[in-house]
């Protein structure tokens, strides 16, 4: 069977196609055009006669599959997790980062969105290894840790001549000193551990519940629950195993200008 498309119709009403099984690793895409009342599949492969054609509905988390199509997928490759940062109230320069954050900070990121007073929300995604150079995990958000991190005015205001001297944009490189870099990344750490605990807290009640029926409705709900909680554990685990290698990389060296080479060999 031809790979280049599986199936048009020409006149056909309705998207029959749209109950094509889903598989969140397929290449396999489904194109419709309501004005020519056309569908096509594009084909990831070669498929052999009367083996089942597979689709992805697109690069989407668990969270979205679950609301707009009413399905998850145990192992999603683009589950991820949304996490909430705020400046604490009780930190003695609490008014100074807040004024610099509304100065200096970008909420037009595409890292970062939701600027709201102090605080921040941001999309964690899966880090493919420790030792790789931790895409998945905003440089906004590593920068606004560095900023929560700081316990000195003479710190921020480093900050803020490092950000002109550079391209503007605030707690982008590593901080100079090697123990607060660690500490900054600590913050981010321990918070994903938090959320770890929390999210396998839920899995084991939901796993504790007993359904009469496996196809029921409420069995179907709890199964999409625990591939939710599963997929967002999965992705803070892979977050926490990249920053734990990197805090332990910074300890090993000396000087903030290896702490910087670290960090671009990361």
């Amino acid at each position: 069977m031809c790979a280049d498309y599986i199936s048009s119709m020409e006149n056909f009403k309705g998207h029959i196609f749209d109950f094509l099984n889903h598989d969140g690793i397929s290449e396999a895409v489904l194109l419709s055009d309501d004005i020519k009342e056309t569908s096509e599949v594009i084909a990831d492969r070669d498929y052999a006669v009367g083996e089942q054609v597979l689709i992805r509905y697109g690069k989407f988390p668990n969270a979205t599959l679950m609301l707009d199509f009413g399905f998850t997928h145990p192992y999603n490759i683009h589950d991820q997790v949304q996490i909430w940062m705020d400046l604490p109230k009780h930190d003695p320069l609490y008014s100074s980062k807040l004024g610099i954050l509304a100065k200096h900070w970008f909420p037009s990121s595409p890292e970062a969105n939701d600027l709201n007073s102090s605080g921040c929300s941001f999309l964690i995604r899966e880090v493919k290894s420790p030792k790789a150079k931790g895409k998945g995990i905003p440089q906004a958000l590593r920068a606004y840790t560095r900023i929560l991190s700081i316990t000195s005015h003479e710190e921020l205001e480093a900050l803020v001549i490092e950000a002109a001297e550079n391209d503007g944009r605030l707690a982008r490189l590593p901080l100079r000193n090697t123990e607060s870099e660690i500490h900054a990344h600590s913050i981010l750490l321990s918070q994903f551990t938090h959320l770890i605990q929390e999210r396998d807290a839920a899995v084991k009640v939901l796993e504790s519940m007993s359904s009469l029926d496996a196809i029921s409705r409420v069995a179907i709900r709890k199964k999409m629950a625990i591939d939710l909680l599963n997929g967002e554990i999965r992705v803070l685990r892979s977050a926490c195993a990249w920053l734990t290698n990197y805090c332990a990389n910074l300890s090993a060296c000396n000087g903030g200008e290896n702490i910087r080479r670290i960090n671009t060999a990361l």
